[in-house]
């Protein structure tokens, strides 16, 4: 990994996302996924004294931690459309597959991100998360668009403490 400062440091990021559910033994891939973003969620709790005739901050007290993941594939598949759904995909139906929304209160699983960028480092991602869905299901475009599913899903804490956990590459010589 170069020292800062270094060009080889600038970032443009694409890679391949997975997802395992939680029982499942594999990662299945997601298809194209244009936007892939972790954000962290803090809660803090401000204390200003009173001692004087203006309020000043004298504490910040960090009182909760979390992360959210968005996260938009471009890919409509039934197993894409079942995680946005928090459905089920039906088995054996004559007509083709059908996915039936809201069969789940919950999908939870493992998400990945093996980064396959030219620019700049090759950061991978593991995390345990929640899908929260969100965004909408455009069956038709007005613009000649391109139909995107967007899924958010709350990083859960690992029993190691994260959440998630982002790899650099080893240091090739």
């Amino acid at each position: 990994m170069p020292a800062s400062p270094s060009v080889q440091n600038y970032h443009i990021g694409k890679g391949v996302v997975s997802f395992k559910e939680a029982e499942a033994a594999d990662f299945v891939e997601l298809g194209n996924a244009p936007s892939f973003v972790w954000e962290p969620t803090i809660e803090k709790l401000e204390h200003f004294s009173s001692m004087e005739g203006v309020k000043t901050k004298d504490f910040t007290a960090v009182t909760q931690t979390g992360a959210t993941i968005t996260l938009t594939i471009d890919e409509v598949t039934p197993e894409n459309l079942r995680l946005f759904t928090l459905g089920e995909i039906g088995v054996g139906v004559p007509d083709g597959v059908t996915v039936s929304a809201f069969k789940n209160t919950e999908i939870t699983g493992d998400i990945k991100v093996e980064c396959t960028n030219d620019i700049g480092q090759k950061i991978s991602f593991l995390a345990t998360i929640s899908i929260v869905p969100s965004g909408q299901f455009s069956f038709i475009t007005a613009e000649d668009e391109f139909t995107v599913l967007e899924l958010q899903a709350e990083v859960q804490k690992s029993a190691a403490g994260d959440f998630g956990v982002f790899t650099f590459p080893a240091e090739t010589p």
